[in-house]
């Protein structure tokens, strides 16, 4: 079981309440303000109105499983937000739009070496290509050209 997880039926239900309450916060937030106010908060992050809608809606539990599934397939989730920042925010727009997050929790949870994730994830290209660049810089690291 990972370090991640709660241990317990309480532990499981107070983490459910808690992420609860900030769906429900996030969503009275985008809610209260302005048609106008909301495109120009999602035009600024790459978004349109219903895409920021949805995101509040899912938001913390689909910004979870990216950062899982990032530490997963060893990427380091800061150094891709210092350096690619917009590939990162993609990730996660992609991510918290995706209707299959129950299965996604169900595979990190289950079994962290398969590769079921990989049939349903639409990241699945984004992160093989990070995956690539990461292997490949650290080759080209460890190797003195003559």
């Amino acid at each position: 079981m990972s370090t991640n997880q709660p241990r317990t039926v309480f532990g499981t239900m107070s983490t459910w309440w808690r992420n609860w309450k900030r769906q429900r916060a996030a969503l009275s937030e985008i809610n209260d303000l302005a048609e106008s106010e909301l495109s120009r908060v999602a035009q600024d992050v790459g978004l349109n109105a219903p895409q920021m809608r949805t995101l509040a809606g899912r938001w913390p539990d689909s910004a979870d499983l990216l950062s899982r599934r990032l530490a997963e397939l060893q990427l380091d989730e800061r150094a891709i937000a210092s350096s690619e920042p917009a590939v990162l925010r993609d990730l996660q727009r992609v991510c918290g739009q995706c209707p299959e997050d129950r299965l996604c929790a169900r595979d990190l949870r289950r079994d962290q070496e398969g590769g079921q994730w990989r049939e349903y994830c639409p990241n699945v290209a984004t992160l093989d290509a990070m995956r690539t660049a990461d292997r490949d810089r650290r080759w080209m690291r460890g190797h003195k050209w003559p």
